[in-house]
């Protein structure tokens, strides 16, 4: 995939507000190399931290270990090194590049904390600088490149990465503001077929749904495959009330099992994404974006609202 493809993904931060989130399962990744690492102790646990030095700290396959399908939270942790005397607050920054994309410039201004570590007394740590990125399973995770600004101090850095499960149930299928025409995508598993609708989402079209927040949703997603790849990616793009939330990248493999009735054409398999509905009535648009080859494929689009539990 090109460089200049993934310069238009944005990466959507999503808000945690409303949504009754239960972390699962999570991972502490080590860099790529021998790089220098140091204990730090924080609230009484000691927790691996590698020294953020000019040629950069590489992680390979983050969050893979996970199921393709669900979401997770990439934590990008960060401390600077600081005397017991001297200045209290501590400016420190770096570069965060996913995958082949453009990479998000990030800058703290920290003061001192009461965090230390055995392997150098005498010198105390910041508090932590903290960045989350909420993005979908990848088959083989994603590639991190982490990289100083110049005129840093010593920073060190830790990365983590965890799903992320709600409580609750899908309540009814969601339906476009004008009722578009939905398309059946049959799934033959176990001898017995699974049908459900779609709408399909085409150049120089778009779906629009309302929807009552507080709420969230989920939008399941699959491509038609026209050509013989037994993998294929797309975009989408998404704006809530006429304002870009971001343009999103998938990455996806050909189905066995699911096609679609209409024209018996091959569907990948669903990827999807997470929307935090805000209090109050609100409108989101769906969108191919033009982007390569994005414009000539059909997407299905399937919204489904979360439930709580009580």
């Amino acid at each position: 995939m090109s460089q200049n493809r993934f310069y238009r993904i944005t990466i959507l931060i999503f808000s945690l507000l409303f949504l009754n989130i239960v972390i699962l399962q999570a991972g502490v990744h080590a860099p790529k190399g021998e790089e220098n690492k140091i204990k730090l102790k924080i609230k009484g646990k000691e927790r691996t931290y590698y020294e953020l030095d000019k040629n950069g700290l590489n992680y390979k396959g983050v969050g893979k270990k996970f199921e393709v399908g669900d979401s997770i939270r990439i934590g990008i942790y960060s401390r600077s090194i600081k005397a017991q005397t001297g200045k209290k607050i501590r400016n420190y920054g770096f570069t965060v590049q996913i995958d082949n994309g453009k990479p998000q410039k990030l800058k703290y201004n920290k003061s001192g904390s009461n965090v230390t570590s055995a392997d150098r007394p005498g010198w105390n740590y910041t508090q932590s600088g903290v960045w989350f990125m909420y993005l979908p399973v990848k088959e083989k995770g994603y590639k991190i490149k982490v990289e100083p600004l110049k005129g840093n101090p010593v920073v060190y850095v830790r990365v983590s990465s965890k799903t992320l499960k709600k409580q609750g149930e899908f309540g009814d299928v969601l339906k476009t503001v004008n009722r578009q025409d939905r398309w059946r995508i049959e799934t033959h598993n176990e001898e017995k077929i699974k049908t459900k609708l779609w709408y399909p989402l085409k150049k120089e079209k778009q779906l629009q749904y309302e929807i009552n927040g507080p709420s969230s949703v989920k939008v399941f997603t699959r491509v038609e495959f026209d050509n013989g790849n037994p993998k294929d990616d797309y975009y989408m793009r998404i704006r809530e009330d006429g304002y870009d939330l971001g343009t999103y990248y998938f990455n996806t493999e050909k189905s066995e099992v699911s096609s679609v009735s209409k024209t018996g054409k091959t569907v990948g398999k669903w990827r999807s994404v997470w929307l935090n509905i805000p209090k109050g009535k609100h409108y989101y648009t769906f969108t191919l974006p033009n982007i390569e080859d994005n414009l000539e494929k059909t997407v299905y689009i399937r919204l489904k609202e979360w439930q709580e539990e009580q």
